[in-house]
C-alpha cells in the first residue's frame, strides 16, 4: 500500500469534526458539547482528545481511558462514547492492539530499548498513536460522527499530516532496506555469536560501518525493532492510511474555537492559514463567552419586589461585566469577520456552572441549532 491511497473514501466512514484553537478558550468543553448534542439527536458519536492535558474526563464527568468508553449522559441512550489516550502509555496501548495475536513478538518489542525510547520521548508519538486508535475505532463501523479535540497549540493542525507522512515512510525504500537488514542480522547473529555477532556479520558491508559508529547494541535493538514490526507492518500501514483518510478526506471538517481575547484571535487566524496550506478551510468559528443576554438569575432577582440596594449594586456590577464581555466579543467578531470573511462565526454565551459536565450540557443545547453548519456535507 502506498501514500497515494490515503484519501480513498470507504463506505460507512464516519463524519469527522476536528476542533482546534489556542489555550484557555474552552475548546475541550465545546468539543464535548458538540458530541453530546449529536448523540442526543440520535447519531452514534465518538469524542476523542489529542490534548495531553486530559481535560476531557472532567468535561464528561466520567473516568476515561485508552479504551473506547460509553459516556452515560442523559438522553444519549448509549450513543455517546469517548476515547482519551494517556500520553504516558498511548504507545503501549497501540502496540497491544497492533500485536493482538502476536503475544511473543509483543513482549520482545516491549523489552527492546529502542522501542522504549520511542515510547517515552519521541515528539508526535502520542498524537500519531491516538490517531491510529481513532482509525481502529472508526473501522468498526460503530460511529456516525467522530469529534476530535486537539491540543491547545498553534501546531494543533500539523498532527493531521503525520499519518500520511508515516504511511509514505513505511512504504519507502529506507524501511524496506532496514527490514532486510533486520532479518539478515537476526538470522546471522544466532549463527555467528562466537565470532562477534552483528559486527562480524556486517564485516565488509555498509551495515558494519553503521554498527561501528553507533555501537552493536543500538544496531541490534534497531534490527530487533524492525523484525517485530515486520510482522504487523501491513496492519500498521493500513491503520495509518486509514487515519489520514479520515482527517483529510471529504467527510472531515475543521472547526476553530476562540474566545474574545487578542491571543485567541491571533491563534485562530494562524490556524486558518495552516488549514489553507493543507487545501482546507474552517467550516466555522465558534466564539465562547460571547455574552448576548443576562444570566437567568440576574433577570429573576431584578424582578424581585424586595431587592435591597446592596444586591442591586451587585447586580449592576454583574451587568457591567457582561456588557464588557459582550462589547469585546462584538469587536472581535467584526475583526475576525474582516480577516476570515468566508468563515461563518457562531457566538456562544458565557455559561455559569460549578460542574464542568453542566457547562457541557448547557453548551450542547446552544449548539443544536448549528449542527448542520458544523458538520461536513
Amino acid at each position: 500500500m502506498t501514500a497515494q491511497r490515503v484519501h480513498t473514501r470507504r463506505a460507512g466512514d464516519p463524519l469527522v469534526v476536528v476542533c482546534a484553537g489556542g489555550g484557555g478558550v474552552g475548546k475541550t468543553t465545546t468539543s464535548a458539547a458538540l458530541a453530546l448534542g449529536l448523540a442526543r439527536q440520535g447519531r452514534s458519536t465518538l469524542i476523542v482528545t489529542i490534548d495531553p492535558a486530559r481535560r476531557l474526563a472532567s468535561a464528561m464527568g466520567v473516568a476515561l481511558s485508552d479504551a473506547v468508553t460509553t459516556v452515560p449522559f442523559a438522553g444519549t441512550n448509549g450513543r455517546l462514547a469517548a476515547l482519551m489516550p494517556d500520553p504516558r502509555r498511548s504507545m503501549h496501548a497501540f502496540v497491544d492492539q497492533l500485536f493482538e495475536g502476536e503475544p511473543a513478538a509483543r513482549e520482545r518489542l516491549r523489552d527492546n530499548r529502542v522501542y522504549q525510547g520511542l515510547a517515552d520521548a519521541a515528539a508526535g508519538v502520542h498524537e500519531l498513536v491516538a490517531l491510529n486508535l481513532v482509525a481502529a475505532a472508526a473501522s468498526t463501523g460503530s460511529f456516525e460522527v467522530v469529534v476530535i479535540d486537539t491540543a491547545p497549540s498553534r501546531q494543533a493542525i500539523d498532527f493531521v499530516t503525520l499519518p500520511g507522512r508515516l504511511a509514505a515512510l513505511l512504504g519507502g525504500k529506507t524501511v524496506a532496506w532496514l527490514s532486510g537488514l533486520a532479518t539478515r542480522s537476526g538470522e546471522k547473529d544466532s549463527t555467528q555469536a562466537r565470532s562477534g555477532g552483528l559486527l562480524a556479520w556486517g564485516k565488509g558491508h555498509l551495515e558494519h560501518l553503521i554498527a561501528r559508529a553507533a555501537g552493536p547494541y543500538l544496531v541490534r535493538d534497531t534490527a530487533g525493532l524492525f523484525i517485530e514490526l515486520a510482522l504487523v507492518r501491513e496492519r500498521f500501514v493500513h491503520l495509518t492510511e486509514r487515519a489520514s483518510a479520515l482527517l483529510l478526506g471529504d467527510r472531515a471538517a475543521y472547526v476553530l474555537v476562540a474566545a474574545p481575547t487578542a491571543a485567541a484571535r491571533d491563534d485562530v487566524i494562524f490556524l486558518a492559514k495552516r488549514l489553507e496550506k493543507l487545501g482546507r478551510a474552517p467550516r466555522a468559528l465558534l466564539m465562547n463567552r460571547a455574552d448576548t443576554r443576562p444570566a437567568p438569575y440576574v433577570t429573576a432577582l431584578r424582578s424581585s419586589a424586595n431587592l435591597s440596594p446592596a444586591l442591586s449594586d451587585a447586580l449592576d456590577v454583574l451587568d457591567e461585566e457582561r456588557k464588557a464581555r459582550g462589547d469585546s466579543a462584538a469587536a472581535m467578531t467584526r475583526d475576525l469577520s474582516r480577516q476570515l470573511p468566508s468563515c461563518p462565526l457562531i457566538r456562544l454565551p458565557f455559561v455559569e456552572a460549578y460542574a464542568a459536565a453542566d457547562v457541557v450540557h448547557a453548551l450542547s443545547l446552544e449548539l443544536e441549532a448549528h449542527h448542520r453548519a458544523l458538520l461536513p456535507q
